[in-house]
């Protein structure tokens, strides 16, 4: 069977049809890239405790933290940025639960754009609320409702460069105004844009407890690009930790 992977929604207005009503959704991008790589998705909308993330997270082989509205900077201890969107107290704390709860149980996770502040912020770091103050440009924001294109450059020593051996720098989609700022503890920035910013992180040192297995956060969206690599190494985390869990004695 396929490996199955979870993948956080947006909890928002929609209307389809006749009807106009309250939604979890996903942009399709997410679930096609999956599927393609050989994973089954399941949908993970916002709303649950703690207890309900480690269960769900639980039953999964691998997860995937979507891209999304700007993080509450209240979770890491900030004033708001005039340009900083307004908060999504759910989703905020169910993306922070399934992540914690894939880091405790070694659930192979890919976080994506928000997924990866999300990361970030859970691990104790900060963001840069509006990246266009730091750097100058817009390249990082993307056309309105679309995206667009910037390079990255990858640590040659990290599992990333693995997954894309690639020198030099690499196109990537593109549509993000926050990005990481201070690194959270047992993180490690492994690509970058040529201003500097902090483009992926993977599993490092940490002071706190450490965590092992498939943990990588990218800034882009691999979703809307045509190189199903990132999708394809969690897959394959995923299937590993399926045919351990397939192996394992019941109770």
């Amino acid at each position: 069977m396929r490996p199955s992977i979870g993948i956080t929604t947006y909890d928002d207005v929609a209307s389809w049809g006749l009807w106009h009503s309250r939604a979890a959704m996903l942009p399709w991008p997410y679930v096609d890239s999956v599927r393609r790589s050989g994973g089954r998705p399941v949908l993970l909308p916002p709303g649950g405790d703690e207890d309900e993330a480690r269960a769900t997270v639980a039953g999964l082989d691998g997860l995937i933290v979507a891209g999304g509205p700007d993080i509450d900077p209240v979770r890491y201890g900030a004033a708001r940025h005039p340009a900083t969107q307004p908060p999504v107290t759910e989703r905020d704390a169910w993306d922070l639960a399934v992540t914690a709860s894939a880091l405790i149980l070694g659930v192979p996770l890919l976080a994506i754009c928000r997924g990866m502040q999300v990361l970030n912020v859970l691990r104790g770091g900060t963001l840069h609320q509006h990246v266009q103050d730091l750097v100058g440009h817009a390249r990082h924001d993307g056309p309105d409702a679309g995206f667009g294109l910037h390079k990255v450059r990858i640590c040659r020593d990290s599992a990333l460069a693995g997954i894309l051996p690639e020198g030099g720098y690499i196109d990537v989609p593109t549509h993000h105004h926050q990005a990481v700022d201070l690194l959270g503890d047992g993180l490690r920035a492994v690509a970058w844009e040529e201003d500097g910013l902090i483009e992926a992180v993977e599993a490092g040192p940490s002071e706190l407890e450490g965590f092992a297995g498939f943990v990588l956060g990218v800034q882009w969206h691999p979703e809307r690009g045509e190189d199903p690599r990132v999708f394809g190494a969690l897959v394959t985390a995923a299937a590993e930790r399926a045919a351990m869990r397939a192996l394992a004695p019941t109770a």
